[in-house]
């Protein structure tokens, strides 16, 4: 008997274990232009989809992987017709499934950063009204279990790999 659940307990912290996240994945969360009197809150003109993590990104991360979620802030000068730049920021949070060992390094915090600021710089709309595109990121936060994906958008992964360790419960016993 106790050896059945010892083996229920290890099959059920394999699941705990089994974190989902939108693996790079990322929302828009802010989006200004200008500053102090003159700044103007331009979230409203993003598109909805650009605002909400995308449910495709979403995936169960690999043995020794964790999903870890930080911000992501770009600012640059912001070309106004018949006017002087002004500044704009951006701001985003974003996901991905990183190695354990790894995450706390201040060197992958620089290295997701330069990834965005290259990227960025890519998006020919952007390109075509903003200069001087620089990235600021925050420190990888570790997401505990699945908290960081939304209940209706995690995979049915999960929810299988749970009915099993129930049958096997049901089964062992």
């Amino acid at each position: 008997m106790m050896l059945k659940l010892v083996i229920f307990g290890a099959l059920l912290s394999t699941i705990s274990a089994a974190g989902q996240c939108y693996h790079e994945g990322y929302k828009m969360t802010a989006l200004t232009v200008g500053t102090g009197e003159t700044e103007v809150d331009m979230i409203s003109t993003v598109p909805e989809s650009e605002k909400a993590y995308n449910k495709e990104t979403v995936k169960t991360c690999p043995d020794g992987e964790t999903c870890f979620s930080y911000t992501v802030s770009a600012t640059a000068n912001i070309a106004v017709p018949e006017s002087e730049s002004v500044p704009g920021i951006m701001k985003f949070e974003a996901q991905s499934c990183m190695d354990d060992d790894v995450a706390d390094s201040e060197t992958i915090g620089e290295a997701i950063c330069n990834i965005w600021k290259v990227e960025l710089e890519k998006d020919e709309e952007l390109g075509e009204f903003a200069s001087g595109l620089e990235t600021s990121c925050g420190a990888p936060t570790m997401c505990i279990e699945d908290e960081c994906v939304l209940e209706d958008d995690r995979s049915g992964a999960a929810n299988f790999e749970f009915a099993a360790i129930l049958l096997t419960f049901l089964y062992l016993f």
